[in-house]
C-alpha cells in the first residue's frame, strides 16, 4: 500500500546530502541519512566539480530513490543549495543528476533556504511555546553564507546574510597560515572586514539590546557542547569554550569530541566567526538547534498539501517593506498602490485566474517598484528592476525575483509590448505571469499617480467588454483619468477588455 501522507526532501550541499523522509500529516520524521560528499574546496577555488564526486553524488541518490522505494514513497523532491549551484559546471551536474536518475534538481536560493528553516524553528517554538515575547537572533551558518534573521517573540524583523562561512573562510585561512605569523589575529581582521556594513545594512526596524542566539548548521562546534548542557551556553560558558579550543591540539579535540579529520580545519573559523556575531548580536545566551533546511521544506510541502494552514508570507511582505523603507520609498503612496492592486487581482480572479502566490508576488512588486527612485528619478523603473534582482528577500526563488523585477520594470511608461527583445528571451508562462501582474500594477499606479491620495477607495465589476473601476473621491481626477488612460492600454493588450475609470462621491449611496 502506497504511503501517500510520506514525503521525501534531498538536499545536495557542498558538504553532502541530506535526506529525510516525513509524514505530512504529523510532520514526525521516519528517515534522516546523510552522505558526506565535500566539493566546496572546488567550489571556492572557482574550479570544476571533479566527475568521480560527481558519480558518487549519484550513486548515493540512487541509494536514496532505493530507500524511499522501500517506503512505497510517490512524492519527492531533489533540491541543491545556492553555494552548489555557483560551481562552474553546475549546469553539467544538473543534466547528469538526471540523466543517472531520473530526479530533476532544483536551485534554493539563500533566501529561500533561510525561509524554510525558519519555519520549521517557528514550528518547534510555537510547539513548546518559548521565547514567545523575547528578542532571539536565528544565526544559520553553511559552508560559504551566513545568515543572520530577528524576532521579536514570534514577529520576524528583518533578515541579512553574508557570503562568509567556514568552508569559504578556511580556503583563505591556508594561505595566511603561509604568510602571517599569527593566523589567528589575521582571520579575525579578515572577518571583521566582511561584516563592517553589519549596522549599515540592519533596518531601522531591528531592535537594539540584549537578545538569545538560536544557532543552526553549525556542526563541528555543536560537537564541542556537552550533553550536561543540552544544546545551550551562557556567553561566559562559550568563552570558556572559544579559548579552550582554541588552544588545543587537533589531536586532542579529534579525541576528546569525536570531530573527524574533515571537521578540523572548519572549527576555528567556525569560532572566530560565531565570537564576532554573538557580540554584533548583544547575545546573553546561545542556543543549539538541528533544525534543517529539509525540515523547513517538509513543514511547507505540508501547508502545500493541506495538511496545515500556516501561512509564513508574512515574513516576505515585512522584508520587501524594510527593502522599500530603506530606499525610501514614499510609505503612503506605497501602501494605497498595493491596496488597489491586491483589490484588482481579487476582484479579477476569473480574469487572470492566478493563486496565491502569484497575488503575494504582485503584493512585493507594488511594495518594491518605486525603490528606484532612490538612484535617479529619470527612468526609475530600470533602477527598480536592477535593485530588486540584486536584493535578497527572504522566501523568494531567484526565478520570483526575476519576475517581481520585470514587473517593476513594467510598471511605469515602458511596456513588454514596446520591450520585446528583452521579453521575448523570458519563456512563455513567465511573460505571460508578468503581463498580467504588471498590467493590474500599471493600473493601481495611475489612481494614485501624483501621489496625492485622492482616491479613498475603489470598486470593480466586469463587464465585458469592459473592466468598470469606479474611484470614490471629491476632488477633480481629471490628471488620474489621463494617466489611467494611457497606463491601463497593456491590460486591453493583456486581457482583451477596456478599463473604464468612472468617479462617484464619497458621499453617494
Amino acid at each position: 500500500m502506497s504511503n501517500n501522507n510520506y514525503y521525501g526532501a534531498i538536499v545536495v550541499t557542498v558538504q553532502g546530502l541530506d535526506l529525510l523522509i516525513v509524514n505530512l500529516k504529523t510532520l514526525k520524521p521516519i528517515e534522516r541519512v546523510h552522505k558526506e560528499l565535500l566539493v566546496g574546496d572546488s567550489i571556492y577555488q572557482h574550479q570544476p566539480i571533479d566527475f568521480e564526486l560527481v558519480n558518487q553524488m549519484t550513486d548515493s541518490l540512487r541509494g536514496f530513490l532505493q530507500l524511499m522505494n522501500d517506503y512505497d514513497i510517490e512524492t519527492y523532491q531533489l533540491w541543491g543549495s545556492e553555494a552548489l549551484s555557483h560551481a562552474v559546471n553546475a549546469d553539467f551536474i544538473r543534466d547528469q543528476v538526471f540523466l543517472r536518475t531520473g530526479l530533476r534538481l532544483s536551485w534554493l536560493s539563500i533566501s529561500e533556504e533561510n525561509y524554510y528553516r525558519n519555519q520549521a524553528v517557528l514550528l518547534n517554538l510555537r510547539k513548546h511555546k518559548t521565547n514567545e515575547n523575547g528578542l532571539t537572533h536565528w544565526i544559520g551558518i553553511n559552508s560559504g553564507n551566513t545568515t543572520i534573521t530577528q524576532f521579536s517573540g514570534r514577529s520576524f524583523v528583518y533578515s541579512s546574510n553574508f557570503s562568509l562561512g567556514p568552508v569559504r573562510i578556511a580556503e583563505d585561512l591556508q594561505s595566511l597560515r603561509q604568510s602571517a605569523p599569527n593566523s589567528v589575529e589575521v582571520l579575525n581582521d579578515y572577518i571583521e572586514s566582511k561584516l563592517t556594513n553589519f549596522s549599515r545594512i540592519t533596518p531601522r526596524e531591528a531592535i537594539s539590546g540584549p537578545s538569545e542566539v538560536i544557532l543552526l548548521g553549525t556542526m563541528p562546534l555543536s560537537h564541542l557542547v556537552s550533553n550536561e548542557h543540552k544544546g545551550r551556553l551562557s556567553i561566559k560558558e562559550f568563552e570558556r569554550l572559544f579559548d579552550q579550543a582554541i588552544d588545543a591540539s587537533d589531536q586532542f579535540l579529534m579525541e576528546q569530541y569525536g570531530l573527524t579529520e574533515t571537521e578540523m580545519p572548519l572549527l576555528l573559523p567556525e569560532l572566530l566567526l560565531l565570537r564576532r556575531l554573538l557580540r554584533l548580536t548583544q547575545a546573553t545566551s546561545l542556543v543549539f538547534s538541528d533544525t534543517t533546511v529539509l525540515d523547513g521544506l517538509a513543514v511547507n510541502e505540508s501547508i502545500n498539501a493541506g495538511f496545515s494552514k500556516l501561512d509564513f508570507s508574512e515574513q516576505t511582505v515585512t522584508d520587501a517593506q524594510n527593502i522599500a523603507t530603506h530606499y525610501r520609498v514614499e510609505p503612503v503612496h506605497r501602501e494605497l498602490v498595493t491596496k488597489f492592486a491586491l483589490h484588482l487581482f481579487d476582484q479579477l480572479k476569473s480574469l487572470h485566474q492566478l493563486g496565491s502566490r502569484e497575488r503575494l508576488l504582485l503584493q512585493i512588486a507594488c511594495i518594491l517598484h518605486d525603490v528606484g527612485g532612490y538612484v535617479d528619478a529619470h527612468e526609475h523603473y530600470l533602477h527598480s528592476e536592477y535593485i530588486i534582482q540584486h536584493s535578497n528577500i527572504i522566501g523568494l526563488s531567484i526565478k520570483e525575483r526575476a519576475i517581481i523585477a520585470a514587473i517593476s520594470r513594467y510598471h511605469s511608461t515602458q511596456t513588454p509590448s514596446a520591450d520585446l527583445s528583452r521579453f521575448r528571451q523570458l519563456p512563455t508562462e513567465d511573460r505571460l505571469l508578468i503581463a498580467k501582474l504588471a498590467s493590474i500594477l500599471r493600473l493601481a499606479d495611475a489612481l494614485d499617480d501624483d501621489r496625492q491620495q485622492k482616491i479613498k477607495r475603489i470598486s470593480v465589476s466586469l463587464k465585458a467588454p469592459e473592466v468598470i473601476i469606479t474611484a470614490y473621491c471629491n476632488e477633480s481626477l481629471l490628471f488620474e483619468k489621463w494617466e489611467f488612460a494611457f497606463k491601463s492600454q497593456f491590460f486591453e493588450e493583456t486581457f482583451g477588455l477596456k478599463p473604464q475609470l468612472k468617479q462617484r462621491s464619497v458621499t453617494a449611496k
